[in-house]
């Protein structure tokens, strides 16, 4: 009995060393994060999940490559603070090479234990923006009481940088000055000024030159050691990935306006079915993006005040003006729809010119159109026949016949009208024409 279970437990010990041999440890692995695109609550659901499974693994370090325009505010602190308090290093890298860390990007790679860059990559433009606030100083006895907000709002964000730069021991003035100055920097000048830790062509260069390097942590010095290490992707899942597609302020910007037409054009022309289908669809999915992203109201009321001018204006006589106040609406109504004092998180200006152009387009091609259709006379199916003319072949006492539009019609009418008598038809009952004398009626012999 003894030898039986000596053999099983050195079966159990052969199995789990072999398993155990069969891939490195998470010692030995790194995890990789994909950070592209806007800054978003998506997005940084996604990194932060990530990051907290990296540490339950006990993974080596992570790697967060990434190539954004920027984005939400506070989306982007929500990274910087699972990055701060990550008990692993989180080396940010600018990557692939032509990719950008502008605005929120600047601020994630201010916060990272390690920051890298490619070639042909470029960091800063950290300048909160707004339409309504005014970031300039203010010289003379303007200075300290105008666009108090606005102030507020700039030097928060300075005060933010500066206290990563400092954390990181990284170039304090610089951010301050990208931060106020929206100054951009291209990898080399980076490297320069102290504002990342390395250039690297790849991944595969990154860790080459990770490999050794000491990363002090808030409790601890790490020493990376990169030689062999196994890679651990980890991926949005799919729910993640749609919502994220969606949740681009450009993508929802879009589908409200392709809810808005759609759902318009069905109103005023019920039957239509399809505008009425993809309407009722893309606000569905604009509603789903909503949930995600931070609306402002205003901007939506001013979007919508905006078509409804443009519609008045195929109505009314206003000599543009009604198109006028539609675009100014628009612009700053799409200008304002998405709450974020960074570069990234707005619809950018030549997206709401291009969507104008093209709703105005819409608007005043279809739309008037179909207005026109609908207000021209029907010359089709059974009331197409009213106001036609034709003549009588039986004569008509109370009921008789006639020929109209090339067919032969019962007919009724209130007078007497004779064989050969030109008529007008006035209504259409079922099978029957009630018709009256024409007033330019011939009569001929019978």
């Amino acid at each position: 009995m003894k030898i039986k279970r000596l053999g099983l437990a050195a079966a159990a010990f052969v199995l789990w060393s072999f398993t155990y041999q069969a891939g490195p440890a998470a010692a030995d692995q790194y995890g990789v994060i994909k950070l592209e695109g806007s800054v978003n609550p998506i997005v940084a659901e996604y990194i932060v999940k990530s990051l907290e499974d990296a540490q339950a693994r006990k993974l080596q370090f992570v790697v967060i490559t990434m190539d954004t325009p920027g984005g939400l505010m506070n989306s982007m602190r929500e990274i910087i603070k699972a990055i701060l308090a990550s008990d692993i290093p989180v080396i940010v890298f600018t990557y692939p090479k032509g990719a950008q860390a502008a605005s929120a990007g600047g601020y994630i790679m201010l916060s990272a234990h390690i920051a890298a860059m490619a070639p042909g990559t470029e960091i800063g433009a950290m300048h909160p923006v707004s339409p309504f606030m005014n970031f300039g100083e203010k010289q003379g006895e303007e200075k300290g009481q105008e666009n108090v907000m606005a102030k507020k709002v700039l030097n928060d964000t300075i005060a933010y940088g500066k206290s990563l730069a400092q954390k990181r021991n990284r170039n304090v003035n610089w951010t301050e000055k990208a931060v106020k100055d929206a100054i951009s920097s291209t990898y080399l000048e980076a490297l320069r000024l102290g504002v990342i830790d390395l250039v690297a062509d790849d991944m595969q260069d990154l860790l080459k030159k990770l490999n050794g390097r000491r990363v002090v942590m808030d409790r601890k010095t790490v020493v990376l050691a990169t030689a062999g290490a196994g890679a651990v992707t980890f991926e949005m899942d799919w729910k993640q990935r749609m919502l994220n597609f969606f949740a681009d302020p450009q993508v929802a910007f879009l589908l409200f306006i392709i809810a808005a037409a759609g759902i318009g054009m069905e109103i005023k022309s019920p039957g239509l079915v399809v505008p009425g289908v993809v309407g009722a669809i893309a606000l569905f999915i604009f509603l789903m993006a909503v949930r995600v992203l931070p609306i402002n109201f205003a901007g939506l009321a001013l979007i919508v005040l905006a078509i409804v001018l443009f519609i008045l204006e195929l109505k009314i006589t206003s000599y543009g003006l009604l198109t006028v106040g539609g675009i100014v609406s628009f612009v700053f109504g799409s200008m304002i729809l998405f709450d974020s004092p960074l570069p990234g998180g707005q619809v950018p200006l030549k997206s709401i010119i291009a969507v104008v152009l093209a709703l105005l387009a819409f608007i005043f091609i279809v739309v008037r159109s179909i207005l026109r259709v609908h207000r021209g006379k029907i010359t089709t199916g059974t009331q197409g026949i009213i106001g036609e003319t034709g003549r009588v072949i039986r004569d008509i006492t109370r009921e008789g016949k006639v020929f109209v539009h090339g067919e032969i019609w019962n007919a009724r009418a209130d007078e007497e009208i004779l064989k050969n008598e030109k008529i007008v038809v006035v209504e259409v009952e079922g099978m029957t024409l009630l018709v009256r004398r024409a007033d330019d009626a011939a009569l001929q012999p019978r």
